[in-house]
């Protein structure tokens, strides 16, 4: 999947007024996490660039538990405006293992790879994409 847009200049009464993007930074939210794995408040950041395109900035996972396999839903990001399928993608590590992923019209985003330790960081660095607004999520621990 790609992103493209175009941005143009504003006029104004007598004089040109150049249109400014805004960017604001969000963390996830612990009902947005899986129990499973653990992070950083710091080290979970995303930007919604205009509002509503998504950009990772800085996520990194950790296994929270003994088990370094995972396989399931174990992050909710904003759901994408425009339903192109599941968006996919391969991750790695900062041990160096691959992860792969994929996310739902509902933003789910389920993971499955092995972690090479304790300490070892999954980075969740996914391609940018247009979200809903009002921002909707799924949150853990909901029937649905």
């Amino acid at each position: 999947m790609s992103v493209s847009g175009y941005q143009s200049d504003v006029a104004q009464n007598s004089g040109s007024q150049t249109s400014r993007n805004s960017i604001t930074t969000h963390e996830i939210l612990a009902e947005h996490l899986s129990p499973s794995l653990t992070h950083l408040p710091s080290q979970n950041i995303y930007s919604l660039i205009n509002e509503n395109l998504m950009a990772v900035k800085d996520i990194r996972l950790s296994p929270n538990t003994p088990e370094l396999e995972i396989a399931d839903w174990l992050v909710s990001l904003p759901a994408p405006l425009v339903d192109q399928g599941v968006y996919t993608g391969t991750l790695f590590s900062v041990g160096g293992n691959p992860f792969f992923y994929s996310m739902d019209i509902d933003g789910r985003v389920t993971i499955s790879g092995t972690f090479a330790n304790e300490q070892d960081e999954l980075i969740l660095n996914i391609n940018p994409y247009i979200t809903e607004l009002p921002l909707r999520f799924k949150t853990f621990g909901s029937p649905f």
